[in-house]
């Protein structure tokens, strides 16, 4: 590659480093909250790729042109004076550099200077500007930790492309698994840390151009600067730019050395990520429910008796069940093209704030919608015309949610402060991806977990008989490791509902 492209290359990833402001987090739309954000994102790269190619090309065929005239020129070299006297007395060769003096090389120096490929310039300058800022750089961090605690899987095998004994034709590079190691470290988990920084020593940095060259070191330099302040801050000692210059000047090995030896000496102070009901419920580790039964509900209302639906029992007490193949692939590519601009799915209003997925609320009627709620009322007995609304949600990867519940709390009071419809007194979600791998609804109390196939829909109630909250609603969504997870989720509130689940008397078993 020429020093004209290398040179323009750092000008665009130097600049998409450093262009970044500080935004509004809450309205700002985020490339890693969703699939569909990433799908957007590779299409941006695609495109980036394809106007660097061409801008190559056009470099090359200048280099190429430069090369012909300069092959032309080629001549036996005139070391002394008198060799030189002897070429220039030749008329021929006196004429042919008098012209070429005097036209072809102001013509050539006019083509050097002029500038090739700046609508592929502007282009790739265009795609930078909307390329991930630190924000989701740093959200698809934590999506990486949070998959790797919670299914407790290993660097070594994560770096090799192996997910669950998954094994994936995709390997982590050196700068992926320093930035993961640096990550590690700013969060206190100085073990996982030494993993990942081991596993960058142990892939070649394939640097073969200057420019790579450079951006690893510089990697590899902050990650080093900001173990040597944690260093000196434990000593008691403030950096000095004596030191700072020293970390500067450092050798590749030197600033490797005092990485690895402060994170072995700071092991025994790692944090470490406490294991859950939640955790254990993605890992799988519930044991099996017996007594429960998979039948066809005909009894809901007289529509079923035509066409039942398969039900299998999650938990009778409380009542969780699953409903399968009320979806279709049909009516999920529908659902898509519903959408018009999907917002950010936060975890809630506080901080610090987190995106779980994107989302995208369908509150006017459709003819999907429609039937969707029409479905759920079959499914439930439950009257839905006075909430039409659906909600819409697509996970990314690493994408989850906390344990919650979804009845009131302080949590949902702020986010819906006007709600005239009650309480949730039943919430129903549908499975509308593909996901192969993590993604699971886990109710941890109850030591359940269901899978997120696609075309199903679990239904639970939130509430007991006599309207109480139901604690053992609690439930939460494991980490996506694999795949792109969809949802349709309704909560059916208690107003529309008085006549046709009225309140009663209930002791709940424990």
């Amino acid at each position: 590659m020429s020093s004209v492209l290398r040179v323009s290359v750092l000008f665009i990833l130097v600049h998409s480093v450093f262009s970044m402001d500080s935004n509004d987090l809450f309205f700002k739309k985020y490339y890693s909250s969703s699939v569909s954000g990433l799908v957007k994102l590779l299409k941006m790269e695609q495109e980036f790729m394809e106007n660097f190619s061409v801008y190559a090309n056009i470099l090359q065929k200048k280099v190429d042109n430069l090369n012909i005239f300069l092959d032309a020129l080629k001549r036996p070299n005139h070391n002394t004076h008198n060799e030189r006297e002897k070429f220039v007395s030749n008329p021929l060769n006196a004429f042919g550099l008098i012209r070429r003096l005097n036209q072809d090389w102001p013509k050539w120096q006019n083509y050097t200077q002029k500038q090739q490929g700046l609508g592929q310039l502007n282009a790739m300058q265009d795609i930078v500007s909307a390329a991930p800022e630190s924000f989701d750089m740093n959200e698809k961090l934590k999506a990486m930790h949070r998959i790797e605690t919670t299914y407790d899987l290993q660097p070594k095998d994560i770096a090799k492309g192996v997910l669950q004994s998954t094994e994936f034709n995709y390997k982590l590079t050196w700068r992926d698994c320093l930035a993961l190691a640096h990550h590690k470290f700013k969060i206190g988990e100085f073990q996982r840390s030494l993993l990942w920084f081991q596993e960058a020593l142990n892939i070649n940095p394939n640097g073969s151009l200057e420019i790579i060259n450079k951006l690893q070191e510089m990697q590899l330099k902050n990650f080093a600067t900001d173990v040597a302040k944690r260093s000196i801050y434990l000593s008691n000692q403030a950096l000095t730019n004596e030191t700072n210059s020293q970390l500067q000047d450092a050798k590749t090995k030197e600033l490797e050395q005092l990485i690895s030896s402060n994170l072995k000496r700071w092991i025994k102070d790692s944090s470490t990520t406490p294991l859950t009901d939640h955790n254990i419920g993605c890992r799988g580790l519930f044991p099996r429910k017996t007594n429960l039964v998979c039948r066809y509900n005909s009894s809901t209302n007289a529509f079923l008796k035509l066409a039942p639906l398969k039900m299998e029992e999650i938990s009778r007490d409380p009542y969780i069940v699953m409903f399968h193949e009320v979806i279709s692939d049909k009516e999920i590519e529908e659902m898509k093209g519903d959408i018009r601009e999907m917002e950010n799915g936060w975890t809630g209003l506080e901080d610090p704030k987190e995106i779980v997925s994107s989302v995208y609320w369908i509150r006017e009627e459709t003819s999907f919608s429609k039937r969707i709620n029409q479905r759920i009322s079959d499914m439930t007995g439950f009257k839905l015309e006075e909430f039409v609304a659906i909600q819409l949600a697509n996970f990314g990867v690493g994408g989850y949610f906390k344990p919650h519940f979804d009845y009131y709390t302080e949590r949902l009071r702020g986010v819906d402060a006007n709600n005239t419809l009650g309480d949730r007194i039943a919430s129903i979600i549908f499975y509308a991806g593909e996901v192969s791998q993590g993604g699971q609804t886990v109710f941890p109390d109850l030591k359940v977990v269901v899978e997120p196939k696609r075309g199903n829909a679990l239904f639970w109630f939130n509430k007991l008989d006599d309207s109480s909250p139901d604690p053992r609603s609690l439930h939460s969504v494991c980490p996506v490791i694999v795949g792109s997870r969809w949802t349709i989720t309704k909560w059916l509130h208690y107003a529309p509902q008085l006549f046709v689940k009225p309140c009663s008397p209930r002791v709940r078993k424990e």
